[in-house]
């Protein structure tokens, strides 16, 4: 079993449009001959993320991260290298030779495992449900089937039941050749109290599995039967492939049409997804219960920058689209929020009043701004001046994340109607009356590297970057020894070790060498350096030549002089003489 050769790795790289690709992920927008972006690894108001499709990088001046269409895979879909390498090769038609297979590191054979026992536990459940003919299972059946839910729908979820036994599931996984442990890892099974074996996590329930948009099942929400059976929804703990947060309801299912109509509904629950889905509603998923977080909201941005809110009319429902507001609007979404009446849910309004009532609602939802400025009336009096003060305040606040100048001077002045307060006062308030000054800029460069690292080291590292043949002319002088530990000494082994073999190496030649994503993130800072600081590369290179000649034999003095030291303490006349004799040597040399 061996590691994918590099020069299929370079014919992936090659292939791959690193523009295409961040594309599905961020909007990007032509800037010279880079494109930029709002970076998708980081909350930003201004685009500070770059893509060069010249060099086929990517790197963003604001947190520092980059690398190339391997490295961004990486980051925005936590794959480990070889599974990403993997991904990409399928996409641009490259061969992988059916022989070579990297080793899974530790991390990554553990999300492997989990993922397999999470799909025989999925098929186990959803077995249940079809074949068993105990009487509980019949009654989930026939819960299913008065809330509108057939066969086809049942096997569409793979929806299950977990039987009413303490340790159905458990028995049925260790047959199964996996281990108490790795089930455990898993989040399907509880240790008995003093640690006296396990038993099943979900028991006597109906069981939705949740799938990533990768359609693997990563977790599982399950729901009791009978009130007396505990909490009407438990869901898995957090795993080594699930983190509660990060994923949304039957969006494997529906991407596709979300990114076809440029436009995602998004719900609380399972049923309130369901059930429109089975009615022809496609472009829908479901939150599972929560505020929308950041990261559920960048898993959306991929597809959509459009967003319908459809939540319950609990209160508990009305303050999750609250609070998932402001965060929309921080990762630049345009959403809308539609409403049903008192006492309703997306799952119920449409079993009753059909699909296309409920498409009506969705069509005719409100606005940001009006939502909100409604919400926020039921808590304060707009007809008095602390009521006023309160919604203003709050209002102004959501409208200053608005990235357009024209956004918020146009929100500003319908607020201000709504409050029935002069326009300029609140303009003068919420600071907007001066547009921000020029377009985008890309920042100065901030390349992270630790305080020991000299400018003559990062310019030297920059000008192998630009040009091969400095790094050839280089190895006569210095090597990866006289260059800082960590990161850039990595980039300088990897750039040593390529310039042996070939020297017409590129860019991401070196990027393939160097998995380690600090030392990815420097090269794509250093490859950004103004060319104001190389438009005389002799004169640059030998400078920092010199300056790292003179820190070297300035280490080597500090060295001498603590061993001569030593050796007066340990009164060896002999070696503090030959010591002495080495230093004069190396002081006449400088």
């Amino acid at each position: 079993m061996g590691l994918i050769p590099n020069d299929v790795i370079n014919q992936v790289v090659e292939r791959s449009d690193i523009v295409e690709l961040i594309g599905n992920y961020t909007v990007l927008k032509k800037a010279g001959r880079n494109f930029k972006a709002l970076c998708p690894f980081h909350n930003e108001k201004t685009p500070s993320f770059v893509v060069n499709p010249d060099k086929q990088i990517f790197h963003c001046f604001g947190c520092g991260v980059g690398g190339n269409v391997v490295g961004f895979l990486m980051r925005q879909e936590l794959m480990e290298f070889p599974e990403a390498v993997r991904f990409l090769a399928n996409k641009a038609s490259v061969v992988i030779p059916e022989d070579v297979s990297a080793t899974l590191s530790p991390s990554r054979q553990l999300r492997e495992e989990i993922l397999k026992v999470n799909a025989l536990a999925a098929a186990f459940f959803h077995e249940t449900l079809l074949t068993s003919r105990e009487a509980d299972v019949k009654g989930a059946r026939d819960y299913l089937k008065g809330r509108g839910v057939n066969l086809e729908t049942v096997k569409k979820f793979q929806l299950g039941f977990a039987p009413n036994e303490w340790d159905a599931l458990l028995k049925y996984l260790k047959s199964k050749g996996f281990s108490e442990e790795l089930i455990s890892k898993a989040g399907l099974i509880i240790a008995r109290e003093e640690k006296r074996g396990f038993y099943d996590r979900f028991r006597n329930r109906i069981v939705f599995p949740i799938g990533d948009v990768q359609n693997r099942c990563v977790a599982f929400g399950a729901r009791a039967m009978q009130d007396s059976d505990g909490a009407k929804y438990i869901n898995s703990p957090e795993t080594a492939v699930y983190t509660k947060g990060q994923h949304l309801f039957g969006l494997q299912l529906t991407k596709t049409a979300v990114g076809k109509l440029d436009q995602v509904i998004v719900v609380e629950g399972y049923m309130d997804m369901i059930m429109p889905y089975i009615q022809g509603v496609e472009n829908i998923a479901a939150s599972l219960g929560t505020a929308l977080t950041t990261e559920q909201i960048r898993l959306i941005r991929r597809y959509t920058h459009n967003v319908v809110m459809l939540f319950d009319t609990d209160t508990a429902g009305q303050s999750a689209i609250v609070r998932s507001l402001d965060l929309l609007v921080d990762e630049g979404m345009n959403v809308r929020v539609a409403t049903l009446a008192q006492d309703e849910d997306p799952d119920s309004f449409i079993r009753q009043q059909g699909v296309e009532a409920f498409n009506a609602r969705i069509e005719n939802a409100s606005s940001l701004l009006d939502f909100k400025f409604n919400w926020l009336g039921m808590q304060y009096d707009p007809k008095t001046v602390e009521g006023k003060t309160k919604i203003g305040q709050e209002l102004l606040a959501t409208i200053a994340r608005f990235k357009s100048e024209v956004a918020k001077y146009e929100l500003t002045k319908s607020l201000a109607q709504k409050l029935n307060v002069p326009e300029s006062v609140l303009l003068k308030q919420a600071a907007l009356g001066t547009p921000q000054q020029g377009s985008f800029k890309e920042p100065e460069v901030k390349i992270k590297v630790s305080a020991s690292v000299g400018a003559g080291q990062e310019l030297l590292l920059a000008l192998f970057l630009k040009d091969p043949a400095w790094a050839k002319a280089a190895r006569e002088n210095i090597g990866p020894e006289d260059f800082s530990e960590g990161s850039v000494r990595q980039v300088v082994e990897g750039i040593w070790s390529l310039s042996l073999e070939t020297s017409d190496w590129s860019t991401n030649d070196l990027l393939v060498r160097l998995n380690d994503e600090s030392a990815q993130s420097l090269v794509t800072g250093l490859i950004s350096i103004e060319e104001g600081k190389l438009t005389d590369p002799a004169r640059v290179f030998q400078d920092c030549i010199g300056k790292i000649q003179k820190e070297r034999q300035k280490k080597a003095r500090s060295r001498i002089i603590e061993a001569i030291q030593q050796a007066e303490a340990v009164k060896d006349i002999e070696k503090r003489d030959q010591l002495a004799r080495e230093l004069d040597q190396l002081l006449k040399m400088t």
